[in-house]
C-alpha cells in the first residue's frame, strides 16, 4: 500500500506558499485552490508538473474525487481506445 497525502499537503510539505506553486506549476493561485480542494480535476500533466516541484512521487499525492454531475466523453472515447 502507498501512504498518500492531499496535493495541498504535498504543497505544504515542500514548504511552498499556493501564489509560489501556482506560478511554478503554471496556473494561477485560484486554479491551484480549486485542485486542492477538488472543484476542479487536476489535468495529469500538471499533476506530474506538482509532483516534481512538491519532490514527491505521483503516486503518493491523493486526488479529490470531482462530482460536477457531468461526464466527460471525450475522456472515455479516448480511454475506451486505449
Amino acid at each position: 500500500m502507498v501512504f498518500q497525502i492531499s496535493l495541498k499537503a504535498a504543497r505544504v510539505n515542500a514548504d511552498l506558499e499556493q501564489e509560489e506553486a501556482a506560478k511554478e506549476i503554471g496556473v494561477t493561485a485560484k486554479t491551484l485552490s480549486n485542485y486542492e480542494r477538488g472543484i476542479t480535476a487536476i489535468p495529469g500533466h500538471l499533476l506530474k508538473k506538482a509532483a516534481k516541484i512538491y519532490k514527491i512521487p505521483e503516486e503518493n499525492i491523493r486526488l479529490p474525487i470531482v462530482d460536477d454531475g457531468e461526464y466527460d466523453d471525450e475522456f472515455f472515447l479516448h480511454a475506451s481506445t486505449v
